[in-house]
């Protein structure tokens, strides 16, 4: 055996459908990796608590999925797409004269969806072990689903899809039927990329991504320039909430720091397997504590991943140093003085908001504390974003004040929305004019 990696080994050598093994390889990614009293919701559970997360969901199925709204825009065009794209994604597209329709593994009430084989596709995926997703009638089930959504979106005349990732198992499945039906299948980026790959975020026929410099990131990493559309974020352009501005200076001062944690992937990237010391969550946090604490720091905001448990880390952390955060994002930003962070979409979010985002990625030949490698611009490749690596990077960017140059920012997000591409990228994937 070469190259150790269960799932890959299950894939050549099992016997099983190697391209259903592919499209679960997140759900089984997570068996093994996702576990642990770090995480919030780990796969491995105690009994008590997986009968009562699996009476929440069929309470929550049974009881509210079919009264529940459609909550994607509202259609009012003649080309349909099926999205789940997150921020205003959908009522932007809307406005621009297209009819947005949920997904079919979302539609609740509100679509002629075969419920049965979805309630029981979705159980195993949030419940089932190793062997339920390897089991010949599952497999089964998720060949009934894939001709399932053949027919759906033929039958329901869908002629884009649009998902926010490639990698759990709905959406990877419903872009190989797109494949299929030969119609266009886009990823409108949700995220700032914390990898950059030739397979991730690359099996749908566009990516859509915020600005121009992070399309050049993917590029880089292998995906060709031709299929990756810059589109400016949904909720800052002209057309959003709020209009992109860029700050003319960005805060930063000690007064009210806050924190962010850096936390661990419940699963693997395509490209390499990685395993990670846990205890590098808190070690990262304690280096912190300690440069800070130097410079006079008496307590901060600690702001913890969705993905992450209080109560775990809350057991490493005595002393009140660390105050815990449960406020929305945006708020705990807007109160700060400075972030601490390593690599995060809270990055874009904190110098959009006027405050400066020191990064802090401790890195030995080019791996971060988890062993993952660095992505810029958090390895510090790029100009006007200063990085400390090092605990000593990190007292000198607080003596020195070392801020991020507002002026980047158009650079991860182009200042007025675009979405000009759709119609032609329908019309294209389905020969005709749109």
């Amino acid at each position: 055996m070469q190259n150790f990696y269960l799932i890959r080994w299950l894939k050549e050598n099992s016997g099983l459908d190697p391209d259903i093994i592919d499209s679960l390889k997140f759900e089984l990614d997570n068996r093994i990796y996702f576990y642990g009293k770090q995480f919030a919701f780990p796969f491995e559970r105690s009994g008590t608590r997986h009968a009562l997360d699996t009476l929440k969901y069929w309470t929550k199925d049974k009881i509210f999925s079919p009264v529940k709204k459609m909550t994607s825009a509202t259609p009012s065009g003649t080309l349909k797409i099926s999205s789940n794209a997150y921020f205003q994604f959908n009522k932007l597209i809307s406005q621009n004269g297209f009819s947005v329709c949920p997904v079919p593994w979302q539609c609740s009430g509100q679509c002629k969806v075969e419920r049965q084989l979805l309630a029981r596709v979705n159980k195993v995926l949030r419940f089932g072990n190793f062997k339920d997703l390897l089991s010949a009638w599952f497999a089964s089930d998720i060949l009934s689903l894939k001709a399932y959504f053949r027919a759906y979106f033929k039958r329901e005349n869908i002629q884009a899809l649009v998902v926010p990732f490639d990698m759990p198992f709905f959406e990877r499945l419903a872009i190989k039927v797109f494949k299929e039906l030969n119609r266009p299948s886009m990823i409108a980026l949700h995220g700032l990329p914390g990898r950059y790959n030739s397979i991730d975020d690359n099996r749908a026929d566009y990516l859509l991504v915020w600005g121009d410099r992070i399309k050049e990131y993917h590029v880089r990493g292998g995906i060709g320039p031709d299929k990756i559309l810059v589109t400016g974020h949904p909720e800052y352009s002209p057309a959003a909430p709020q209009a992109l501005t860029v700050p003319g200076k960005l805060r930063f001062s000690l007064g009210n720091i806050l924190v962010l944690s850096k936390a661990m992937n419940g699963a693997q990237y395509s490209v390499e397997e990685v395993l990670t010391d846990r205890g590098n969550l808190i070690l990262y946090l304690y280096s912190i504590r300690k440069i800070l604490q130097k410079n006079g720091v008496k307590r901060v905001t600690l702001r913890l991943h969705p993905s992450e448990s209080v109560d775990w880390y809350r057991s490493f952390l005595p002393g009140g140093f660390f105050q815990f955060d449960n406020s929305p994002l945006h708020n705990s930003i807007a109160r700060a003085s400075l972030v601490i962070g390593p690599a995060s979409t809270v990055f874009i979010e904190s110098l959009i908001a006027g405050v400066n985002y020191l990064v802090y990625e401790p890195m030995l030949n080019g791996r971060d504390l988890l062993n993952l490698p660095v992505v810029p611009p958090f390895d510090g490749s790029e100009p006007g974003i200063p990085v400390a690596n090092s605990e000593e990077d990190f007292q000198r960017l607080l003596s020195e004040g070392g801020a991020i140059n507002p002026s980047v920012i158009p650079c991860y997000i182009k200042p007025s929305l675009d979405l000009s591409f759709i119609r032609t990228v329908i019309a294209k994937g389905l020969g005709t004019i749109a």
